[in-house]
């Protein structure tokens, strides 16, 4: 018996994305010429504001240095959603209250926030989860692990990306998305 085609494949037009045409943004920099929608937390992390399809995220990745001395992203890493990051923002104290009483801390119910300690070095380790259908949860595999000194620059760097940069990327979405509307119906 054969298997019929996904509809997806019958209608190359079924969906329009818009992309962000106008920055040519690309994902490789070099340690001089850090991107504005960057921020460097200490050693080879950054946190990361992007928009890709009309939809903007943060993201906190670990960097690697390329043979030509350009910083590459990796694996290594977490993304969440502006609402996931203002949450985050807003509850830093008490997520250090709970890094003292040894306690972990849970985010809008995605993403775990805990403090360990490697080798007299002390880590914040952020990994995402989702909760399935029979209520148990899935852990997912990319974490991010930022020194504890890494932990504070990004305190000290919440209120950019809260204020200025997911703002653009907002606005930049709700321009995509009139666009893609206005195709629609014109």
């Amino acid at each position: 018996m054969k298997r019929a085609t996904p509809l997806i494949f019958s209608n190359p037009r079924a969906k329009r994305v818009c992309f962000d045409k106008d920055n040519g943004k690309v994902s490789s920099f070099k340690p001089d010429a850090v991107p504005e929608n960057h921020f460097h937390l200490g050693g080879h992390n950054y946190a990361v504001i992007s928009d890709f399809a009309d939809v903007a995220r943060i993201h906190l990745r670990r960097y690697k240095l390329d043979a030509t001395g350009s910083l590459l992203p990796t694996k290594d890493g977490i993304t969440v959603t502006p609402s996931v990051w203002l949450a985050l923002v807003r509850q830093f104290t008490a997520i250090d209250q709970a890094f003292d009483d040894g306690k972990v801390f849970v985010i809008k119910d995605c993403l775990k926030l805990s403090r360990t300690v490697i080798g007299n070095v002390t880590y914040i380790i952020c990994q995402r989860y989702f909760q399935r259908k029979d209520f148990s949860r899935k852990f997912l595999t990319p974490v991010s692990m930022l020194k504890e000194t890494e932990w504070k620059v990004l305190y000290i760097y919440k209120r950019y990306p809260k204020a200025d940069h997911v703002e653009n990327y907002f606005n930049h979405v709700r321009a995509c998305f009139s666009e893609t509307s206005e195709e629609r119906s014109g």
